[in-house]
Parts: structure tokens; C-alpha cells; sequence
């Protein structure tokens, strides 16, 4: 759990580098997106040791309106810029040095115990939606509002309602 933490907590605050320690230690207390971190480790780290996890997930919804099911995977690297309303149902896989923004959906579709797939470094934009037991490819970058059905390939852009491929051959870093 911790190394998974410190990977989170390093691409969080890679967008203020360069910075001393002091400012790393005021950017840990103070920004919602490692708040809302700590307590899905937190949470993922009762469920290892077979400890409750009601308080941390309660306090992810009540703060910051998250929901994330004790069954789903998440690599390290996790970075949620704008940590609200993101709903992971049971059995989703989150690649490592994923983007998740606010209002994003991770959910089953109608009778299918399985959830997305999103592979290492996935972008998912602001209200971006992925249903049923689909796999979206490293790299790729789901646009605001899409909601993706089918499977995504690596490396690619997909936007609309179903998300659809619009460039290829895309390289994150």
C-alpha cells in the first residue's frame, strides 16, 4: 500500500517541480487529490487485512463524493486532479499512472460481473464514462463526457457518445 501511496503522491505533485520539501509537505496537507488518495489506500489497505473499510469509504463520499468498490484494482501512479464524483464498481482494473477526473464512471454493464480494463497511463477527461467488461489500451485518452462501450486500442483518442477513435498513434508521457 505505501509504495503504491508514494508512487500516487510523486505524480500528484509532479505538476508543482520543481519544489523544496517544505512545499512538497504544505502540497500533501492541503491538496484534495492526495486527501482523497490517502483514504482509497487507506481503504484498499483494510481490505487486504480484512478490517472494515465503511469509515475511510464514508469519508471518500462525504468529502469528495467518490465511490469506489472494495473489489476493484488500482496500479500505482494514480493522479486525480479534481478528485469528485467518480464512481469504480467491483471488478474494474486500473492500470498504473492513470488520469481520473471528476465525474468519471467506471461501472458494469446489465448482467456482467465484470468491469473496465484501463490499461497503464489511460486518460479519462472530466465526466468520461466506461461500461461493461471492455479494455482500453495503454496510453489512450478517453475526451470529456465519452462514454466508451467497446474496446479502446492503445495509444489512441476516442470522443463522443459511444466514444469513437479519433487519432492514432498518440504518445503520453
Amino acid at each position: 500500500m505505501f509504495e503504491f501511496f508514494k508512487a500516487d503522491v510523486e505524480r500528484n505533485l509532479r505538476d508543482y517541480l520543481p519544489c523544496g520539501l517544505v512545499k512538497r509537505v504544505a502540497l500533501c496537507l492541503t491538496l484534495n487529490s492526495i486527501h482523497a488518495i490517502a483514504l482509497i489506500r487507506l481503504q484498499f489497505w483494510c481490505v487486504k487485512h480484512d478490517l472494515p473499510t465503511i469509515f475511510f469509504s464514508k469519508i471518500l463520499f462525504w468529502f469528495f463524493k467518490i465511490e469506489i468498490s472494495r473489489h476493484a484494482k488500482i496500479g500505482p501512479g494514480l493522479r486525480l486532479p479534481h478528485p469528485m464524483g467518480i464512481i469504480i464498481a467491483p471488478n474494474v482494473e486500473i492500470g498504473a499512472g492513470c488520469d481520473i477526473y471528476a465525474d468519471v464512471r467506471l461501472v458494469l454493464s446489465h448482467g456482467n460481473p465484470q468491469g473496465p480494463r484501463l490499461g497503464n497511463g489511460v486518460f479519462m477527461g472530466d465526466g468520461a464514462k466506461a461500461v461493461g467488461a471492455i479494455t482500453i489500451g495503454e496510453n489512450s485518452i478517453i475526451g470529456v463526457s465519452s462514454v466508451a462501450t467497446k474496446d479502446i486500442p492503445a495509444n489512441v483518442t476516442a470522443v463522443g457518445i459511444p466514444a469513437k477513435v479519433i487519432a492514432t498513434d498518440i504518445i503520453r508521457s
